[in-house]
């Protein structure tokens, strides 16, 4: 049994989980192995190597299913049983499963705001580029790590609002997930980057030195969209919150009733606290240098007015 940290939340789990940080001998989530007789489950839109998931259950009892990998159940925002289909599948390949989803469905019991995105900490505020498989947030996170930044999730992240009202940002685990194009296009080195699991193509960027276990500050949310050149554009309104509510990772069978109705509330409060803008992505690797360039040049300019807010108080 170990310990472990992700989300600022400790976790015992019965299963070896490298990609996290260690944590102190605590538990606010335990992860253990165990066998589970699901309900009747149903098909969901949500795909991991050509995989198509499968849900059932509740809120506070929920179901997924990957068959030829495992079956979970999140229950009650702090246990999550994990049942492989085998005692012989490769030990990275599950842990991709159990720090997915699943994950995502105790986050989501334990109230967090949940969207399918990459988040990069610049200063001490967080901008997030949320988007549809292939469209690009992995590829600029990983753009932003090659310049020094922190990427503090790479395909889910966590919001919560704290007494303020403020939408705070919680740190992951420290794994960006790479295509061979992205290495290449880039320019890192690939011997440097283990597979994701044994045969994928797909890399890894790992870095847990100095990886932050406390939340930040969101400012900033891009929504990553082809397009024939490179284009920013401020979203206002509607047009903002859509995507919000879009890019919810988890199957849509949660959200149902009162919890459409607090998805959709929460999506307007975060409409309400953060910047949001259309990134049109050309998917040209030197384009993002601009985009970086851009990033850095706002949210150093919102620092400079947080820090002249903060002396005329003084």
């Amino acid at each position: 049994m170990s310990f472990y940290k992700a989300y600022d939340l400790n976790i015992r789990s019965d299963f070896p989980l490298p990609e996290l940080l260690q944590g102190e001998k605590k538990t606010d989530i335990y992860i253990q192995k165990g066998k589970i007789n699901p309900p009747q489950l149903e098909p969901t839109s949500i795909q991991r190597q050509e995989i198509e998931a499968l849900f059932g259950g509740n809120t506070n009892e929920a179901y997924i299913k990957w068959p030829g990998v495992a079956t979970l159940l999140a229950k009650d925002g702090n246990t999550l049983i994990v049942d492989p289909d085998s005692d012989n599948i490769d030990p990275q390949l599950l842990n991709l499963y159990i720090l997915s989803e699943a994950l995502g469905l105790i986050l989501y019991q334990r109230g967090l705001f949940l969207l399918h995105a990459s988040a990069v900490k610049i200063s001490e505020q967080v901008v997030i580029f949320a988007g549809c498989p292939g469209a690009g947030k992995s590829t600029t996170a990983a753009a932003f790590a090659q310049c020094g930044y922190t990427v503090l999730g790479d395909d889910m992240v966590a919001i919560s609002f704290n007494a303020t009202g403020e939408a705070m940002v919680y740190p992951a685990f420290p794994q960006i997930k790479i295509w061979p194009a992205t290495v290449k296009g880039l320019g890192y080195n690939q011997s440097n980057l283990p597979p994701l699991f044994s045969g994928s193509k797909k890399r890894v960027i790992q870095s847990k030195e100095n990886f932050p276990d406390k939340p930040f500050p969101l400012t900033h949310i891009f929504i990553v969209e082809d397009g024939a050149e490179f284009k920013i554009t401020k979203m206002l309104g509607t047009e903002a919150f859509l995507p919000l509510a879009r890019f919810f990772p988890l199957p849509s069978g949660l959200l149902e009733g009162v919890a459409r109705e607090q998805h959709f509330q929460q999506c307007i409060q975060l409409a309400n606290q953060a910047d949001i803008w259309k990134l049109e992505n050309p998917k040209d690797f030197r384009m993002l240098k601009q985009l970086i360039t851009w990033v850095e040049q706002k949210v150093g300019k919102e620092d400079e007015r947080q820090l002249e807010l903060t002396q005329s108080l003084i």
